[in-house]
């Protein structure tokens, strides 16, 4: 998933000849806590709210402008974006093409996309289970659940506690929980737990 396709094209800019006061009211009606600076399309940097709290509002906002470290082009992975959050310390990010800014991605649309990868609020059941860390422990487990039709929503792995091993979590739906349960118990698959959830 690239950047490109959850940026927010239509963000309100906060231009270079703005006050304090006026970049104060464009950022509570965006209910934001960070405004993007600009020169036309030209990015110039980020003023986060807190740093113009109590500041005369005649003063040029240009003033408290923070350079950042950090911008995202529209073909950056939604990983690679969140890396960036992390280091940056930042609310909002610039997308930039050519050098011109054609977007904006915040912290909430990384979650809600993170979230749909992950298949949260399609229904189903939830499985989680410890695997080997050798190649084809996810296969073995992929090719039973398809050979009782249960079709896979999500597939998320992360490293375990335990040297060796690695947590997989699924969603999938077709079978209840007590069936499945019974389908890994008779294939030797030890699971952490199974959850039926709703759709939401």
């Amino acid at each position: 998933m690239q950047v490109g396709d959850w940026m927010d094209k239509n963000f309100e800019k906060i231009l270079t000849k703005f006050t304090v006061g006026e970049t104060k009211k464009i950022l509570k009606n965006e209910d934001s806590t960070c405004g993007i600076i600009c020169d036309g399309d030209k990015f110039v940097g980020i003023v986060k709210s807190d740093k113009i709290l109590g500041v005369d509002d005649k003063l040029p906002i240009l003033d408290f402008v923070n350079k950042v470290a950090y911008v995202l082009d529209p073909q950056d992975t939604l990983d690679e974006a969140a890396v960036f959050f992390l280091e940056s310390d930042m609310e909002k990010l610039p997308v930039l093409d050519d050098g011109s800014i054609v977007g904006v991605l915040d912290l909430f649309q990384i979650l809600d996309a993170f979230t749909q990868m992950a298949g949260f609020g399609e229904g189903g059941i939830r499985l989680e289970v410890e695997l080997k860390d050798t190649p084809g422990e996810l296969k073995k487990l992929l090719d039973i659940l398809y050979t009782h039709s249960l079709n896979i929503l999500s597939v998320l792995i992360h490293p375990s506690k335990e040297m060796g091993k690695r947590i997989a979590i699924l969603r999938a739906n077709g079978k209840s929980v007590r069936d499945l349960a019974k389908i890994l118990e008779i294939n030797d698959v030890v699971y952490r737990s199974i959850i039926k959830e709703e759709e939401m």
